[in-house]
């Protein structure tokens, strides 16, 4: 489960991504930590209007619906959803076919454990301040977005990082992004194609008030050393 993200950049960073400008400029708030279990929402680019980046409240809720978000996700966690799922189960299908988005983060975090420790990574681009996670979306019934990330199976990179699940977001850079959000992402999804690569993700451990609740400060994202951490990055 992924459900901490990182939007560690600026408005310009984020416009610059492609050119694009956000539909409510003033909603964004750079964050260095996004918990994904306190109803946050994220930047997003929506098929149905890829030109501006609009908010989506982060967890899919199903279409149209009605109640709270609390009340749907106390029922299911919907922040990550695995391909798998999407492809085999038709009610995601139809989304899939509909409703996709790139949700635009600076990183996200992976969960190393280790002779009964578990040190927090953190994975992001070295070559751009943005990247974007494939995601699908739906609109409640007061016209709200919600949003899942889509995870596959983990890559030889990822899967030493993080060792506690087999899965991973699927990354798209700015060429794919198109791709996504139109006919391309049939590629994308069938194939497991992502841009883990051509966007030269690197890692590093963080602090581990990470997994502490409400503990957020200037510094968290920064690299810290563990004399017990076997991995090298």
């Amino acid at each position: 489960m992924y459900y901490k993200l990182s939007n560690n950049f600026s408005i310009d960073d984020i416009e610059d991504f492609g050119y694009l400008k956000f539909k409510f400029p003033d909603a964004y708030q750079k964050r260095l930590i996004v918990d994904g279990l306190q109803e946050e929402v994220l930047p997003v680019i929506l098929s149905e209007n890829p030109g501006v980046i609009d908010f989506g409240i982060w967890g899919l809720l199903p279409q149209n619906f009605k109640e709270d978000w609390f009340v749907f996700q106390s029922t299911g966690n919907t922040l990550n959803t695995h391909t798998s799922t999407v492809l085999s189960n038709s009610y995601y299908n139809e989304v899939l076919l509909q409703r996709r988005c790139c949700i635009l983060v600076s990183g996200f975090f992976a969960s190393y454990y280790s002779n009964g420790e578990v040190f927090p990574i953190y994975v992001y681009s070295k070559k751009f301040p943005v990247i974007s996670l494939a995601g699908i979306y739906n609109l409640t019934y007061d016209g709200f977005i919600t949003t899942t990330v889509l995870l596959k199976k983990s890559n030889a990179y990822m899967s030493k990082l993080h060792n506690l699940s087999k899965n991973m977001p699927i990354i798209i850079g700015l060429e794919n992004r198109s791709n996504w959000l139109n006919d391309g992402y049939h590629e994308i999804i069938h194939n497991n194609n992502d841009d883990f690569e051509v966007l030269q993700m690197g890692s590093h451990s963080i602090a581990k008030e990470f997994y502490k609740n409400n503990i957020i400060y200037d510094t968290i994202l920064e690299p810290v050393q563990y004399e017990n951490l076997t991995i090298s990055f």
